[in-house]
């Protein structure tokens, strides 16, 4: 489920991002995600004075508002190749979750990791490299890993509203330094915090299923699993935004990353 609300929010940011730079979207987007956070995080607020994690959480902050911002520019730019290239995530973490978490890796486990990278390549096949989905789904395997190392101290909750809110932080001062000619075509009004809270909401969503989850089962199940947003990509790229062509190729890279969700599943 976090994958197809994952998909439905990409897919609708894609009008918004045509009006609104990359990181004018994403620091409204995280800052509203963040709120819709907050009276659940209050709601599991712990004191913890352990300084390495907050030093955890800071870091999977600046990761996780790196991802999105990554992901919008790719996006902006090319919705299949950079999310063909962001849905690497699973090979990445097959390499490195037994390295850093300690994590089991049966071969049903790596073979559905490997193939669904290999359903990935598929999709490119018909679109172009893209550098942000590439370097996307490297910060999104650090903030998954660095999440996991979090989440064994804290409840979920608490610990994604503090993540997010330093997501949200590190963006607002760039709002005031980024070059003007950077910048959205015509600037943030208030009404651009309107348009964007329902895919905020989504994004909410999302993230209340993928960190619960990510709480109480190993981050190489959990991130091959959220790839299945690869399927609703594909999905609603052809519905909602109209992008048909190569959809035969993208059917079969869609077919092996599903087939590889399946041996994650029973790994």
């Amino acid at each position: 489920m976090a994958g197809f609300f994952n998909a439905f929010w990409t897919a609708l940011s894609k009008k918004i991002l045509s009006h609104l730079s990359s990181r004018e979207f994403t620091m409204i987007f995280r800052t509203l995600v963040c709120l819709m956070l907050l009276p659940l995080a209050l709601f599991q607020w712990s004191w913890i004075s352990s300084w390495h994690w907050w030093e955890l959480t800071a870091a999977s902050g600046v990761f996780e508002g790196g991802r999105i911002w990554l992901l919008t520019t790719g996006v902006k730019r090319d919705y299949y190749s950079t999310y063909a290239f962001y849905n690497l995530t699973p090979f990445f973490t097959v390499l490195t979750a037994p390295w850093l978490l300690s994590e089991a890796q049966p071969p049903t486990l790596v073979a559905g990791g490997i193939i669904i990278a290999v359903g990935a390549f598929v999709f490119y096949r018909m679109g172009r490299w893209s550098w942000p989905g590439f370097i996307g789904a490297i910060f999104s395997t650090i903030a998954a890993v660095l999440s996991k190392k979090a989440l064994a101290d804290s409840p979920p909750l608490f610990f994604t509203f503090w993540s997010f809110f330093v997501a949200a932080l590190i963006l607002i001062p760039l709002e005031y330094l980024e070059p003007k000619y950077k910048k959205g075509t015509r600037g943030l009004f208030k009404k651009d915090w309107m348009e964007i809270l329902p895919v905020a909401f989504l994004s909410f969503l999302a993230s209340l299923l993928f960190y619960v989850a990510l709480k109480y089962a190993p981050v190489s199940k959990i991130n091959p699993l959220v790839r299945a947003n690869l399927l609703f990509g594909f999905f609603f790229s052809y519905y909602l935004l109209k992008e048909k062509s190569g959809w035969k190729s993208k059917a079969l890279g869609g077919g092996l990353i599903f087939s590889g969700l399946i041996l994650v599943a029973i790994a």
